[in-house]
């Protein structure tokens, strides 16, 4: 019984954290890369701008799901059928933030959705005229 108040205290705790720090504001890309990276700081401090971070990326994700889901015109990228965990897509984040310095000025949603494109790049069937079988072909992205 002790244990799960201590899990459910602890729990709400990290959401007033959470919620009561969040703004108004864009978060730009160098922003979210020191959010998710950021050792520097206390332990908790770190704890508590991963978990932001992460937040952030999964209502992205989320929001994303929903509407591509409502409009299939709308995808961006295609995630494989068996999914991504929070660690890989931290991973393949972190990894496209690193590579593109010249792009962390922009809004971290932005820079999410292009890291995620060139991770899991959207492919259209389109049949081939002199055969009529299908071939997979990639869509491009937007700019």
């Amino acid at each position: 019984m002790r244990l799960w108040i201590r899990v459910a205290g602890t729990s709400v705790v990290m959401v007033c954290l959470i919620c009561g720090s969040a703004s108004a504001q864009t978060l730009r890309g160098d922003q979210l890369l020191m959010m998710l990276t950021d050792d520097s700081t206390s332990g908790m401090q770190a704890n508590v701008n991963r978990y932001r971070a992460m937040g952030y990326i999964q209502g992205l994700l989320d929001s994303y799901t929903v509407f591509s889901t409502r409009d299939p015109s709308l995808e961006i990228y295609c995630m494989p059928k068996q999914g991504v965990s929070s660690a890989q897509a931290r991973i393949l984040i972190v990894k496209w933030l690193k590579e593109n310095p010249k792009r962390l000025h922009e809004q971290a949603r932005l820079l999410v959705f292009h890291a995620l494109s060139d991770a899991f790049p959207c492919r259209k069937p389109s049949a081939d005229r002199n055969t009529g079988q299908s071939e997979q072909v990639i869509v491009p992205r937007q700019k």
